[in-house]
């Protein structure tokens, strides 16, 4: 219902422009005709109510009409909920509809739906609108798909109760939380996990997720490992039929919001982050991130935090894709698109190592970068300088906007960055810099790095930054040894492609 009161309010504008003193009616003749003949209301998970949507009804005749009954199939015992032309009364049944000759009225329909009331085959609800019960009858079919969920919701018992303070950059962590317990620490793939709130994994415990395991996350929930905890995600590589291209077997772990609606697909924002405070040995494989206000945000606390992350991507983080703070990273095969600040940002020192990743940035504005490095941090007039130490190994560094799309900031003397064989879109024309020298590093023809020079990708926009023919990237790799397979499984032959993908 969270959507019913601006809707009644907008119904009552509508109905109220449609009033007039010599309103006389007949009975309709099942003439009616509708925008829509059945409406899904994409899948929902059990108990969460869904979103609001609409059918619209029209009058093509000449003569205002009365339909003496608007009402659910099923009755005061159904699962929907109408609102029609402003009305409420119980949301099930109305009698006595009045629509005006070429004229038409809003219908708003909601569900809130546990899975014990599914269709035990399909796992879906139906019902109908009818419209008159007699022989002018006429229907709207209804269909929600339910998706049973284990629900990790904040502890509200607790007291003192728990919260969380931490904030980067306007965003902050800071709702009522749940920590979790040694039975919840083993994530699998059976049903989806649906976060409300701050989730914590605390001191002394290690999160185990599963391949093939699916994370929903409500508006500015988060996941927070505590100093001392670990993080393992332990995802794996989808099975694809080859015919159809259709995943045959789920074992990518994923990361998004709660709202399952196409139209939330790529929009981002939608959850808060995933915040990693532990210097433990925390690892990730075969992750997509989607749609967060921060990706995973690495945070100095007591000890320097660790991660070591392999096959994953990020996808549309309002802030960041990945944002480390004097943080250590090992990173393969990572794939970041479109951030509204930067896709990859390390700042306040630490030391990263990243081989054969693709970081790109397609944020629609003119101040996003694809990587910022950072020895400094500064809050107030206090700034805090540490070493810095990065190494970049067969990687893009690409984006939509800029002329350059690496920033390097240095306020430090100790400060070692490293670009061996990677294309990056930087011009040496732009005189904008802060601090030139510091690109002489990816000038220096010894390392062999492309500038300026496209990868082609297969389509960035809806996130494929797969290589096309023609591709800058392809065959300019140094072949690494130990060899690894690209973020695909595929084997990578000498030479090798720059980023993530194999061409």
């Amino acid at each position: 219902m969270r959507n019913f009161l601006y809707l009644f309010l907008l119904g009552t504008l509508i109905s109220l422009s449609s009033c007039r003193e010599d309103f006389s009616t007949e009975r309709s003749s099942g003439k009616l005709e509708f925008s829509k003949s059945k409406i899904y209301l994409d899948t929902v998970f059990t108990n969460v109510g869904s979103s609001t949507y609409t059918l619209k009804v029209y009058n093509r005749g000449n003569k205002d009409i009365n339909i003496p009954i608007v009402q659910l199939a099923k009755g005061l015992n159904s699962k929907y909920r109408l609102m029609v032309d402003g009305r409420t009364e119980n949301g099930k049944i109305f009698n006595n509809v009045e629509l005006l000759a070429k004229d038409s009225l809003y219908i708003f329909i909601e569900t809130t739906v546990d899975i014990a009331s599914a269709n035990p085959i399909n796992l879906t609800y139906d019902d109908q609108i009818l419209f008159d019960t007699g022989s002018n009858q006429q229907k709207v079919d209804l269909t929600t798909l339910i998706q049973d969920a284990n629900f990790l919701f904040p502890n509200r018992t607790l007291n003192p109760k728990i919260y969380e303070t931490i904030s980067v950059n306007g965003f902050q962590a800071g709702t009522l939380g749940h920590t979790l317990t040694a039975s919840e620490l083993n994530w699998t793939n059976s049903k989806p996990y649906v976060i409300y709130g701050n989730v914590v994994v605390p001191s002394g415990s290690t999160l185990n997720i599963a391949a093939g395991t699916r994370v929903y996350f409500h508006n500015s929930s988060t996941l927070i490992i505590n100093d001392g905890a670990t993080l393992n995600i332990a995802g794996g590589l989808n099975i694809f039929d080859p015919i159809s291209g259709s995943i045959t077997t789920q074992n990518e772990v994923t990361f998004e919001g709660d709202r399952l609606e196409p139209t939330f697909e790529d929009t981002p924002g939608q959850w808060g982050a995933v915040f990693i405070l532990s210097n433990s040995n925390n690892t990730i494989n075969h992750l997509t991130l989607k749609n967060a206000t921060l990706g995973i945000y690495l945070v100095s606390n007591l000890n320097v935090p660790k991660l070591k992350i392999e096959n994953s991507q990020f996808y549309g983080c309002s802030n960041f894709g990945i944002l480390a703070r004097n943080s250590d990273i090992n990173g393969k095969n990572v794939v970041i698109n479109s951030a509204g600040q930067a896709s990859l940002a390390c700042l306040e020192g630490g030391n990263y190592d990243f081989k054969h990743c693709t970081f790109n940035n397609n944020w629609q504005s003119s101040s996003q970068r694809a990587v910022i490095l950072s020895d400094n941090f500064t809050v107030g007039n206090t700034i805090t300088i540490s070493n810095l130490i990065t190494s970049f190994s067969n990687c893009i560094i690409y984006g939509t906007t800029n002329n350059y799309e690496l920033l390097i900031d240095k306020k430090g003397t100790n400060i070692a960055t490293s670009f061996m064989n990677c294309l990056i879109k930087f011009s040496d024309s732009n005189s904008n810099l802060a601090n030139p020298v510091l690109y002489d590093v990816i000038r220096n023809p010894t390392f062999n790095n492309l500038r300026n020079m496209n990868p082609f990708f297969k389509n960035p926009s809806k996130n494929k930054l797969n290589l096309l023919t023609g591709s800058a990237a392809i065959g300019m790799a140094t072949f690494l040894m130990p060899n690894f397979p690209d973020i695909l499984g595929k084997p990578r032959l000498n030479p090798s492609d720059i980023g993530a993908y194999k061409f």
